[in-house]
């Protein structure tokens, strides 16, 4: 119980540090700099780890306690500019940095693999990357339990010739993050957290109050398996440029001024829950996008909600979208063959009939408006879809809609307005419910497995 109240006491400051914040115009290029209240509680812990190199930022002042000065590690310090050298390739360090600067940074060069633990600790640089790791080898990164941890940078990058600095938070090799403490990141200039190689979310509560451009940033792939992450990016949300995108469980919330998910290879999502507001695509990736599991809910405000230069696979999970332009558009095959979905947009790519085994209703109407009810029943009386739409339709609306619930060579009624109760409702979606009343819509029958009814518009 004291656990759960230090953890409620600790969301409530990161709430209010988000809100507490300065905005200033920058003058070179017109962005938004948003530098926050210096007044953060970082909740720093009594930790010990082995192989501990600590660096403690207190009152302008910079305690650093190496013990391995001699044997390989040193640690520059100027002022509250910290440059870490690690040349040995026997001591896999653990670099724990506590306390608050706001005219600072850590920057690490390493030939071996190391530790990274953020235990209550909060940075700002006015010129560059908050955290720059320098090093091509893999950094383990851990939110220590119960800290609270903040990394901003002050809109304005200072580059050398031979080193990249890609984000506020930047490393060269393999990020790997664990831990259940939290990380929130104000990216004034770029990218929130930029990886030249994979990064890799088994635990912890990361924040991206404000990105100019992508929430995360990776050359390689990125797997999200555990954790929260809550990301506000002018450009895309998460972007691998390299290889994919691979989501198999925790909280991912993402608000984008670009597309929410960016996958040069393939996007799969096999688990967890995730929440997109975009203007461009939701999910985009250039090879295939595969949906076997999770709960998601997609919402476009410019053109597809799910897109892709290759196939669509819907094989599972739970699948709520809605947009402005089309619902899925695909290169190649869409197929549908498990899973819950219903998406609506102007347009859609029509499953294909030949490599789908399970039922799917497409449905060309039009004037609907935001919070309006339809729902389908059988001619047996039974509801295997209740639904408000997220937003209205003044024109033309295509709507996809694919369940297990629908059965082979079944008559169905769609109805427009009335009432429903009971049950659960994801974004619209409602499960286990009852409705009635109404007016009748359109009357079908799954004689086919894609089922088209209305004036669909495909693509």
């Amino acid at each position: 119980m004291k656990n759960k109240l230090i953890i409620l006491i600790n969301s409530i400051l990161i709430l209010f540090s988000v809100v507490s914040c300065l905005k200033i115009p920058n003058e070179k290029d017109g962005k938004e700099i948003i530098i926050p209240d210096e007044n953060f509680d970082t909740n720093t812990q009594d930790i010990n780890v082995p192989y501990e190199v600590s660096i403690t930022f207190s009152n302008g002042q910079t305690i650093v306690n190496n013990p391995f000065e001699g044997q390989g590690i040193s640690v520059h310090v100027d002022k509250q500019n910290v440059t870490v050298i690690s040349n040995t390739l026997d001591i896999e360090a653990n670099y724990v940095l506590s306390g608050n600067t706001s005219n600072g940074f850590v920057k690490i060069y390493s030939d071996l693999r190391f530790g990274l633990l953020l235990n209550g600790v909060s940075i700002l640089n006015p010129t560059g990357a908050a955290i720059n790791i320098q090093s091509g080898k893999r950094v383990s990164v851990t939110l220590v339990d119960y800290t609270n941890n903040r990394l901003v940078d002050g809109g304005t990058f200072q580059m050398t010739d031979e080193e990249r600095m890609d984000g506020t938070f930047h490393s060269q090799g393999q990020l790997i993050v664990n831990g259940a403490g939290s990380l929130l990141i104000y990216a004034n200039d770029g990218h929130a957290i930029g990886v030249r190689d994979y990064m890799q979310i088994n635990n912890g509560n990361i924040t991206v109050n404000n990105a100019t451009s992508d929430g995360i940033h990776c050359r390689d792939y990125i797997e999200m398996n555990g954790g929260k992450v809550v990301i506000n990016a002018k450009s895309d949300g998460i972007e691998s440029t390299n290889q994919y995108i691979i989501v198999k469980g925790g909280t991912l919330i993402i608000k984008s001024g670009n597309r929410g998910l960016k996958s040069a290879g393939n996007l799969t999502i096999a688990g967890g829950k995730i929440e997109i507001e975009s203007l461009d695509d939701g999910i985009y990736a250039v090879n295939n996008v595969v949906i076997n599991g999770g709960e998601i809910y997609n919402n476009s405000d410019k053109n597809a909600i799910v897109s892709t230069e290759g196939a669509i696979a819907l094989t599972g999970g739970l699948l709520v979208t809605s947009g402005k332009k089309n619902v899925f558009d695909c290169v190649k095959t869409f197929s549908i063959t498990g899973g819950t979905a219903i998406g609506t947009g102007v347009a859609t790519v029509i499953p294909d009939a030949s490599a789908s085994r399970q039922r799917t209703v497409v449905w060309g109407a039009s004037k609907f408006t935001a919070g309006q009810l339809i729902y389908i029943k059988s001619s047996n009386n039974a509801e295997v879809l209740t639904f408000k739409f997220p937003r209205a339709y003044s024109g033309n609306m295509t709507l996809v809609y694919t369940s297990p619930l629908l059965q082979a060579n079944t008559n169905y009624t769609i109805y427009k307005d009335g009432a429903v109760s009971g049950g659960s409702e994801f974004h619209g979606l409602y499960s286990e419910a009852v409705s009635n009343g109404g007016t009748v819509a359109v009357t079908f029958t799954t004689s086919t497995v894609v089922t088209s009814v209305g004036k669909v518009s495909g693509l």
